[in-house]
């Protein structure tokens, strides 16, 4: 890790930041982008704790177990499918990368985001009571 460009340029970032009000009433917050991915269960199911922090998390269709497996698609009808097994597609929340400031964040998700799927930045907190984020983000 490089401590003078901590020191000298992501942390006097991150000060303004918090001062501005940028911190998004999180104590420590920390930027994370994040993008879903489908993920699959069989039958009818609500999977909803494990679903991403969006809407239209779940949809229910069927996959062809009648075809080879790199051949199998997610669709929400049946016909035409010699062995339709009902599934549920999970949209699922996928880490990425994160970052101590919002403007580094979204400047990754500016030039990343072509190689991800729907990406998003979310803010989350470090924690309370962290003594190591309190002794790296304290003014000097």
């Amino acid at each position: 890790m490089d401590l003078e460009f901590l020191k000298n340029e992501i942390l006097p970032k991150r000060a303004q930041e918090i001062k501005d009000g940028k911190n998004l009433s999180t104590k420590q917050p920390v930027y994370v982008v994040l993008d879903t991915v489908d993920s699959y269960c069989s039958g009818h199911n609500d999977f909803s704790v494990l679903a991403s922090h969006r809407s239209d998390q779940q949809t229910y269709g069927y996959i062809d177990m009648a075809l080879e497996s790199e051949d199998r698609e997610f669709i929400e009808s049946d016909e035409g499918m010699e062995e339709p097994q009902e599934v549920t597609q999970i949209k699922v929340d996928r880490f990425v990368a994160f970052f101590l400031t919002s403007e580094a964040a979204h400047a990754y998700l500016k030039y990343q985001a072509h190689n991800l799927n729907d990406p998003y930045v979310y803010v989350f907190s470090t924690g309370y009571s962290n003594r190591q984020m309190d002794q790296l983000l304290r003014d000097e």
